[in-house]
């Protein structure tokens, strides 16, 4: 009898291309090595179960289908029958050569490689005739994506007539979501190898590229706890740790974000590499294949309300076309499905709908997921991995076909939608646009610039200055007259991707009115929301740069946009002084951290001056001669360069303007020492996102530590302390932390630490039961509200006094007027009020926050920033904690998405940055998570500032930091 080993050494030393006895002995070899066989007799060696997936589900992927017999199956090829267990990154990738290495029309392409190494791979398939064609192919579906190009109309019609459509196939952009990835092998195998009128059908009229794992990096890490937990027989109860995993679970990418939510963001790899390389074809129709909670059955499109208002008009329409024939396909067979219910298509950020924008008909699949094994349902019956895998590849096929059926159409209406978008053929200028002058952060602008380009959006520049009227800015408000500088990015609504140009940067996307009273009943009838995802988004928001809109751009001169090219280094080598450099930008903070590494003492100025003829905001930076007399100059000009900064030599000391160098408004940074708090029951989101920040953007050391025994590790080793959200809300840290753990955290702060919390862990420490925290959460301290209230009214009097110089120098009061008794509303009538508005509290909502601009934690902030508020709690603080950024007035607190008029009130001018000191150190509370999804970058400067600055400005250790 053969064992597994033996198996692989057959399939190392097999003719891949084709021989046909190794062939048919392995096939025969891997039926024989049946799962009994694996359970050896002697009890200490019985290995868990070789095919947890297949159970007693026996039906083939494709009935009756006939193969061309030189090439190799998944099952063949692999050694096992395909869902049976999931197939590993390392397997899809070996297949997929094989397949491009065997046949003259499969073409392997890789886009990218993952944070851990794993190349991003897909396959396109098409016929032998059109295979020697694709790059002219390509081409054609170029011209038809940009009609400008085109000659005339004549051109177009010859490249509808004769070209092929193009199907783009996205399979597991989550991790533990297995099942498209197997069936997408057995889509290639179809596509390429099958006899059958439907697979040469789908070759003739389509290029089809199957990209078969989007996330490899996730999918690895959630396989690898599938193997731990595993067992000699399978386990059909969801709740199972082979089925459930543990933290951080295999859902995110390497630094756990969701991919699915970073189709315009643009920030990892994974879709910077496939965007590109997706809109190198143009597809016509883009698949998006997901899987769902193990008892539901099949769910695809046609979604339901709301829908964007930027959806190409025929969109509808296709959805309905192909979920006829979807449908038809799963009825064949009796299998359970649904459309509508819970998918709704308004936040253009999925893998289903970011395509739809650039021309595509884009369709969701969410299959049950029974996580690679087989789950027992409600109603007693069992679904295996195998049964998902099919359903998977049959829904794809199904797909395919109706494309390959329509593919004419499907190029006219793609057409038609770019000639209307970029106006071609019309006379009429271009005059709307979206405008975002340059300000105080070019690498933000670069960066936003950068990632509009990577989505086929034309960005363009200004030659010179002009003046528009009526520009809509990006906080609502309007300009009668406003004079743009050169430089001024202009992003024209009349080009090819018009739709997702709006889509992702229009300020403010509505809901219509009859789904509000949808949406309202949800909330107060049922407590559920009708939105599955944020109702906020817009880049041009988040990225917190100057932002209008206008529709009446006039003629300028214009060329693409170009970044500066500006070089970083020193400028007045060997100063007497020392060395400036500005803190504005974000580049600063990244030269700022291998200064305090090689132990370089830098100072930060409190408020902005004048020297030597330059002028430098508050929060810029200064290294004395004086402290750092052994500094090697190159190191700094090094330093300088790979930052892209400018420092400046500075001979004087006696400034022009603000304060003078060796005074006291230069505050000693101290070096941060940063750690992280994670694992079970972490955010992964929130998490992921500083660990990316810190880590991989800013290379910035920061130690990760786990929640599960932070009570006994020994915080001495840091200065600063990071707790992000946990599910299961505020009481979640209390119960982890105990007694002893939250005097522990005391103690650590009183003697010099800094702790920085965000959402759910600012509500802990914001608890009346935590101790900690000043800062209150409102709905605890309703019957005060009074005595915040007028805190309120006393800050903002210290921030905008008002002063009688009769007063003053006369000793006359002034006249005061009458006031009204305040009335007092009835408790049970404000908790009344205060339940409703947590009903329907935030759901994504871009909020504005207005910050005090002498407070350090907003420096490089300008006086407001918008951020992502997505939680029912609001806070209050009074007394001595110092309120850095407060949500603005209810009148402009809304910046984009859905805000009830009662949770207007009820949030507006709370809380949202606050610090307050304790012994020696310092707790910074910040509302939500300060950066979201890791575009909205205004909000995020203030994190960094607390976590870099934060030891320096707000804190007096007694020892030095080991």
């Amino acid at each position: 009898m053969f064992s597994v080993a033996d198996l692989k050494i057959l399939r190392i030393i097999q003719d891949r291309k084709g021989n046909h006895i190794m062939k048919q002995l392995l096939a025969i070899l891997v039926m024989l090595n049946t799962p009994f066989l694996s359970i050896h007799l002697d009890a200490q060696r019985v290995r868990t179960h070789p095919a947890p997936g297949l159970g007693d589900y026996d039906l083939p992927f494709y009935s009756d289908g006939t193969y061309e017999p030189d090439v190799l199956s998944p099952d063949e090829f692999l050694g096992f029958a395909l869902g049976s267990r999931p197939v590993t990154h390392r397997e899809v990738t070996s297949y997929f050569e094989y397949l491009a290495e065997a046949l003259p029309n499969a073409t392997l392409n890789t886009y990218g490689h993952t944070y851990e190494g794993r190349k991003l791979i897909y396959l396109t398939i098409t016929s032998e005739r059109n295979g020697p064609d694709l790059e002219i192919i390509q081409k054609n579906i170029t011209l038809l994506a940009d009609p400008r190009k085109l000659k005339n109309e004549q051109i177009a019609r010859k490249i509808i007539e004769t070209s092929p459509a193009i199907a783009w196939m996205g399979y597991a952009i989550h991790g533990d979501e297995l099942s498209s990835t197997d069936a997408a092998l057995q889509l290639a195998y179809q596509l390429l190898a099958g006899n059958d009128e439907v697979s040469e059908k789908i070759r003739n009229n389509l290029v089809v590229c199957i990209d078969p794992l989007q996330n490899p990096d996730g999918r690895t890490r959630f396989l690898t706890q599938f193997t731990q937990f595993s067992s000699a027989l399978p386990n059909t109860d969801v709740q199972s740790l082979q089925h459930r995993g543990v933290w951080p679970w295999g859902r995110g990418n390497h630094y756990l974000f969701d991919l699915n939510r970073d189709w315009f963001a643009l920030v990892h790899p994974e879709t910077r590499g496939k965007v590109k390389a997706m809109l190198s074809w143009h597809p016509q129709f883009v698949v998006d294949c997901h899987e769902m909670g193990a008892f539901d059955t099949y769910l695809f499109d046609p979604p339901r309300e709301p829908f964007n208002p930027f959806l190409p008009h025929n969109i509808r329409r296709w959805w309905d076309i192909f979920a006829k024939d979807q449908a038809a396909a799963f009825d064949h067979y009796g299998w359970s499905y649904y459309t509508r219910e819970w998918n709704e298509e308004m936040y253009p950020g999925y893998g289903s709908s970011w395509p739809i924008y650039t021309g595509a008909v884009g369709i969701l699949y969410e299959q049950a997921g029974v996580d690679g094994s087989q789950v027992k349902r409600p109603d007693g019956t069992i679904l295996t991995y195998r049964e998902a895998v099919h359903h998977q590849f049959i829904s794809s096929l199904a797909n395919l076909e109706t494309a390959a059926d329509h593919r004419e159409e499907l190029l006219e209406d793609y057409y038609s939608q770019k000639v209307e978008a970029s106006g071609a053929g019309r006379t009429k200028t271009r005059n709307a646009a979206f405008l975002f002058p340059p300000g105080t952060h070019p690498t933000r602008q670069e960066r936003f610039a950068e990632v509009l380009t990577l989505q086929g959006i034309e960005v363009e520049m200004s030659k010179e200055s002009f003046k528009v009227r009526g520009a809509l800015s990006a906080n609502g408000t309007e300009a009668r007259e406003l004079t743009l500088p050169q430089r001024t990015l202009i992003v024209w609504l009349n080009q090819p991707n018009r739709n997702l140009v709006e889509a992702i940067l229009t300020f403010d996307v509505r809901f219509n009115t009859d789904f509000l009273e949808t949406q309202r009943k949800s909330r107060l009838k049922h407590g559920r929301s009708e939105i599955y995802d944020v109702t906020g988004w817009s880049l041009a928001v988040a990225y917190d740069s100057e932002a209008y809109f206008s529709e009446a751009v006039p003629d300028v001169g214009t060329v693409l946009f170009l970044p500066s090219g500006e070089k970083g280094g020193i400028e007045g080598k060997s100063p007497k002084v020392g060395y400036l450099f500005s803190g504005d930008d974000e580049r600063a903070l990244m030269a700022l951290v291998p200064l305090m590494e090689k132990g370089v003492k830098v100072w930060c100025a409190r408020k902005p001056f004048e020297v030597e003829g330059r002028e430098f905001p508050k929060g810029s930076f200064l290294i004395r001669i004086s402290a750092n007399r052994e500094v090697d100059e190159e190191a700094l000009e090094t330093i300088a360069k790979d930052a892209g900064i400018v420092m400046y030599g500075i001979n004087e000391g006696l400034v022009t303007g603000g304060p003078d160098l060796g005074g006291r408004e230069f505050q000693l940074l101290t070096h941060p020492r940063i750690a992280l708090v994670g694992g079970s029951p972490v955010s992964t989101y929130e998490f992921g996102a500083v660990w990316h920040l810190l880590d991989s953007r800013m290379a910035i050391p920061v130690s990760t530590l786990d929640i599960s025994t932070l009570s006994r590790t020994d915080l001495d080793k840091y200065n600063v302390l990071l707790l992000p959200s946990v599910w299961g809300g505020p009481g979640t840290y209390k119960r982890l932390l105990g007694d002893v753990g939250i005097g522990n955290l005391k103690d650590w702060i009183k003697d010099g630490g800094t702790l920085v919390a965000m959402g759910s862990a600012t509500a802990f420490l914001a608890d009346t039961s935590s101790g900690l925290s000043s800062v209150r959460q409102k709905r605890q301290v309703l019957k005060k509200l009074p005595e915040y209230e007028e805190g309120l009214r006393a800050s903002k009097e210290a921030e905008s006094p008002q002063v009688d110089s009769l007063a003053v120098w006369e000793g006359k009061m002034p006249e005061e007027k009458e006031k009204a008794s305040p009335t007092v509303p009835d408790r049970s009538e404000v908790e009344r009020r205060d339940e409703l508005a947590r009903k329907l509290s935030p759901q994504g909502v871009i909020m504005k926050v207005e910050l005090d601009e002498e407070h350090w934690l907003g420096f490089g902030c300008g006086n407001e920033v918008p951020v992502t508020v997505n939680t029912s709690f609001a806070y209050l603080a009074k007394g001595s904690v110092e309120v850095a950024g407060r949500l603005a007035d209810r009148d402009l607190v809304r910046l984009s998405g859905l805000l009830w008029p009662e949770a207007r009130e009820r949030w507006s001018e709370t809380v949202w940055a606050s610090r307050e000191g304790m012994g020696k150190g310092q707790m910074i509370l910040f509302a939500t998570q300060p950066n979201f999804r890791a575009y909205f970058h205004g909000s995020e400067r203030m994190l960094l500032n607390a976590l870099l600055l934060g030891p320096g400005f707000g804190s007096r250790p007694t020892v030095e930091w080991r």
